[in-house]
């Protein structure tokens, strides 16, 4: 990437970016602020109202229905129920009740008489009559509706009590009963007076008078209240129409708000924008859900616009500052690009190229060290060819050497035996059968040495892993059997696509190895058996062992050896051959107890042969 693209990224990453995030932090934090001052008055509207349906019901409603209880012709009517279930209020009784009723017909709709359990006695309502509303009186044949469920605690009430129920609904509307005991001259309580208020002109004078507004903009001027009763019915909207229904059908764009807060006290939710949704649960009779809505929209618009506003001219000296810097350093750059050319050419091996370069700054030093680099190379490489070539004989000479000692071990067994068995005419058969494997042997490795730059080619066949192990332990550990104790457990015909030379040359490196850790005497044990698909190849010795850390760190590294006069490339070149077999090396080793080899190779059939070649080892 050029020098300048990157400066515009690191511009971009370090100067703009930041400041588009502290920009819309700031905005964030300024409608939050907004919008939590908008909370703060909706939750201040909402406590106003409960405090409002409070004082009413108490310093209006409760004092006119106290004040009602305490006229002499009540009093007379609880003194002739205490006789009576079928008393009936007299005229007197009945013009100052419907004077109370016509008074206030807009609050209260109904005044019931009920013995202490509830069951009406007599019930004064206003109907019209030829246009003109009038009281009527009822003394028998109530309805359920008329039947009124008295509160706890009624028939031990101090004389001044009032009892409030809860918001109910019938064919009226939403209504509350005030429940007030009736008292003889003993200040026995005989029966009570219910009043029933109008609940939707109650709520309606504590939420203040209704908003102008269209279906689909409530609350746009100021904060509207939503007042839901404990059944979820709407009793107060701004829109009269969505009165008495369900919330969820009243207000659709609401429905997942209002599921979600309702009957949770004083819970904030921001709906979906551009809402504000403030809630307010009254735990006191009557219970009500007071939810205030607001569109905050136009409150925030103006900050919004003003707040885009100073980001677009922002951006814009941000850009201009940036082309500025971007001709500035063109002249940098365009050095610096003949340098990175230069020092292109030179990593692809054009040592001989010069960069040339007309300014006098930092890039012409540049160029000239790349120069005298480029000639300093030159030299360096020609040096090092010759160096390479040395050190290349040597590596295979020391990897020859490794394996013309295990050949030279191989006769120095036989010699060995010879005196001892030569008479024996198996032991003349197996020792010409040695000798002229190991002259093969030798001839391949003069021929290396003699032409290491030629690589040897190896086929790859199904071969006899077991008959492999036969023959390494034939030229090998039985010519020492007086002085180790060779054991063996081989599974017959366990094959494999392997180079054959190849293998048997790390399975006679693996027994050597053997035969060496232990210089005593000691036992070898070789097994050839399957498992899980994979032919494995075990040597085992009774040796000293090796430590965790000397298995886990050096022994398949090369030169790693913990024999007195071994070089440490014999096991490494091993692994090398396996693995290029697609197999393994696994070992297990024990201090003072001895070491197990195992060579794991795939057990793969292959139907066509295929020439690989083979490291030179």
């Amino acid at each position: 990437m050029a020098i300048r693209a990157k400066l515009v990224i690191i511009f971009f990453a370090f100067i703009i970016v930041p400041m588009f995030l502290l920009w819309a932090r700031w905005q964030d934090t300024a409608i939050g602020g907004i919008k939590a001052v908008l909370q703060q008055g909706l939750g201040e509207r909402a406590r106003e109202i409960s405090d409002q349906i409070d004082l009413t019901l108490e310093e209006v409603h409760k004092k006119r229905v106290r004040d009602l209880t305490g006229l002499p012709a009540l009093r007379g009517y609880a003194r002739a129920a205490l006789q009576s279930s079928q008393v009936v209020p007299d005229d007197k009784l009945q013009n100052d009740l419907s004077a109370f009723l016509l008074s206030h017909q807009r609050e209260y709709s109904t005044l019931l008489g009920v013995n202490r359990q509830g069951t009406p006695l007599f019930k004064i309502d206003v109907r019209p009559v030829n246009g003109i509303l009038q009281p009527f009186l009822k003394d028998r044949d109530f309805s359920g509706e008329d039947i009124v469920r008295m509160p706890d605690g009624f028939a031990d009430a101090a004389s001044d009590a009032v009892f409030v129920t809860e918001i109910q609904q019938d064919s009226s509307g939403p209504y509350l009963h005030l429940i007030a005991p009736l008292r003889d001259d003993a200040n026995r309580i005989t029966s009570g007076l219910v009043v029933k208020v109008r609940a939707d002109q109650l709520i309606a004078e504590a939420a203040g008078p209704r908003l102008v507004t269209t279906a689909s903009r409530v609350g746009a001027l100021r904060p509207e209240a939503i007042i839901l009763s404990p059944q979820g019915t709407v009793l107060y909207a701004a829109d009269v129409r969505k009165q008495s229904q369900p919330y969820a059908q009243a207000f659709r764009e609401f429905e997942r708000s209002f599921t979600k807060i309702r009957g949770e006290a004083d819970k904030d939710d921001d709906s979906s924008p551009p809402w504000l949704i403030r809630h307010r649960l009254r735990e006191f009779t009557p219970r009500l859900s007071i939810i205030l809505v607001e569109n905050y929209s136009e409150a925030v618009s103006q900050l919004e616009f003003d707040s885009y506003v100073l980001l677009a001219l922002t951006m814009l000296l941000v850009i201009v500052a940036m082309l500025t810097l971007y001709y500035l350093i063109s002249g940098i750059t365009d050095s610096i690009r003949k340098v990175t050319r230069g020092a292109r050419a030179i990593a692809t091996g054009n040592l001989g190229y010069q960069i040339k370069i007309k300014a006098k700054d930092e890039t012409r030093v540049l160029a000239e060290s790349f120069n005298r680099m480029a000639s300093r190379l030159r030299e360096m490489i020609r040096k090092e060819g010759e160096q390479k070539q040395f050190e290349s004989f040597a590596r295979l000479s020391a990897v020859l050497t490794h394996d013309l000692k295990n050949q030279i071990l191989s006769l120095s067994l036989l010699v060995n035996n010879m005196e001892r068995k030569f008479h024996r005419e198996g032991f003349r058969e197996d020792a010409m059968r040695t000798l002229s494997e190991t002259v093969n042997n030798l001839q391949n490795l003069v021929s290396k040495l003699s032409d290491p730059r030629t690589p040897t080619k190896r086929i790859r066949e199904k071969s006899n892993l077991s008959i492999l192990v036969e023959r390494v332990l034939q030229r090998t550990a039985a010519q020492a059997t007086n002085k180790y104790k060779v054991s063996t457990q081989l599974t017959p015909d366990l094959f494999a696509v392997v180079d054959g030379k190849a293998i048997e040359r790390v399975i006679e490196n693996l027994v050597i190895n053997a035969l060496e850790a232990m210089p005593e005497g000691g036992s070898l044990r070789v097994a050839t058996r399957v498992e899980n698909g994979t032919a494995i190849v075990a040597v085992a010795d009774s040796g000293k062992g090796m430590t965790e850390d000397f298995v886990r760190e050096r022994l398949f590294h090369p030169f790693a050896t913990t024999k007195k006069k071994g070089i440490g490339l014999g096991l490494y070149s091993c692994r090398d051959i396996v693995e290029q077999h697609g197999g393994r090396i696994d070992v297990n080793s024990k201090v003072d107890t001895g070491t197990e080899f195992r060579i794991v190779l795939p057990q793969q059939i292959e139907e066509q042969k295929a020439e690989v070649k083979a490291a030179s080892a």
